[in-house]
């Protein structure tokens, strides 16, 4: 109830927020960096088990790409650079950057179209260990285990795998996993994105051994789908105006890790690219936006000209900081009308 309260509330703000013209006057001299993930069809999102904040849908893709091509200079990541540089940016205008984070196979498949459609320009970071291969990010590993588990069986047995899926060993590493508390919904279900969340301050390893594990005590096996960017899908987007840029080559966050392994991952992601005869951009993309100064002055240090992270809010004729350039989120819940992106855009959400 609580939840739909604020949904229908968000509403309203947006619709006053978008008709009076404030979306108008908001981004006006400021630069709009955005951060979509995943741009799939219904069938995939149910298929898939795929979280809320992960994806827009390809009907809302295409809206965005209409509203943005008519009120904003939508600029390439490395022109934004060059324009900051040289102060070229004008006060008058409304500009913004579209990036997608990770690589997945949905970018070329869906917003790839959609992107060449309408003339648009983007970036799409790679977490380059995982493209040409059929591997799957843990956060997504753990959700579709979840997902199909729950379809499967009452609320009372899932509750009761999880905790002993929590309780035993990795099979990875040997290690004990923590008791992890199972954050509840409002109707008593446990709570899958929180307990992602809380995965996330973990070790990987320990994490891949829950994961395997509560596959295997759920009954639950992976599907052999592809669901990552390959090598060739890459090239072929290069030639249209997508370019690309490091995202790590395991996606590990860099925050847990020692800071010889952050300086492999900086060097060798941007490796991978140039390999594959790419040319990639000269930012760097934190995942899960997760850094410290220690990864800044490595990020500075190894070549890099810039930094994206996952704050939200807009960025001016200078950034505060290029090694923390801020962006903003775009899912489907968030921006599934033109009243509710523009309020997105605004970077106040």
């Amino acid at each position: 109830m609580l939840a739909e309260f604020k949904t229908a509330t968000w509403k309203l703000l947006a619709d006053a927020y978008y008709y009076s013209g404030l979306a108008h006057i908001r981004n006006r001299g400021r630069v709009a960096i955005l951060t979509y993930h995943r741009v799939v069809s219904d069938d995939m999102v149910r298929a898939e088990h795929i979280q809320p904040g992960m994806y827009v849908r390809t009907e809302s893709f295409e809206a965005h790409a209409t509203y943005l091509r008519e009120r904003f200079v939508v600029l390439p990541l490395a022109s934004l650079l060059e324009l900051w540089r040289t102060d070229g940016l004008d006060s008058d205008k409304r500009y913004c950057v579209i990036t997608f984070d990770d690589g997945w196979h949905d970018n070329y498949r869906y917003a790839f179209p959609v992107l060449k459609k309408y003339g648009l320009p983007a970036t799409i970071f790679l977490a380059t260990d995982y493209i040409g291969t059929s591997r799957w990010f843990w956060p997504d590993e753990l959700a579709y285990v979840l997902g199909c588990a729950r379809e499967q069986t009452t609320e009372g047995d899932f509750a009761r795998s999880l905790a002993n899926a929590l309780a035993g060993r990795s099979s990875a590493d040997g290690a004990t996993m923590p008791v992890l508390p199972p954050s509840t919904e409002s109707n008593g279900q446990i709570d899958s994105d929180r307990l992602i969340e809380q995965c996330k301050h973990l070790p990987s390893e320990t994490v891949a051994g829950f994961v395997h594990r509560l596959s295997q005590v759920l009954g639950v096996r992976l599907p052999n789908l592809r669901v990552l960017l390959d090598w060739n899908e890459v090239k072929e987007m290069a030639k249209h105006n997508i370019t690309f840029g490091a995202h790590s080559c395991s996606h590990r966050i860099l925050t847990n890790i020692p800071l010889a392994e952050v300086e492999d991952e900086l060097i060798k992601s941007r490796e991978a690219l140039q390999k594959h005869d790419l040319a990639p951009v000269p930012v760097f993309c934190y995942p899960n936006g997760n850094f410290d100064p220690e990864v800044q002055r490595l990020t500075k240090a190894t070549g890099y000209l810039g930094a994206v992270g996952c704050e939200i809010g807009l960025e001016n004729e200078k950034p505060e900081d290029v090694f923390a350039l801020k962006r903003i989120s775009i899912h489907e819940d968030a921006a599934a009308s033109d009243p509710l992106f523009a309020l997105t855009l605004s970077g106040l959400r």
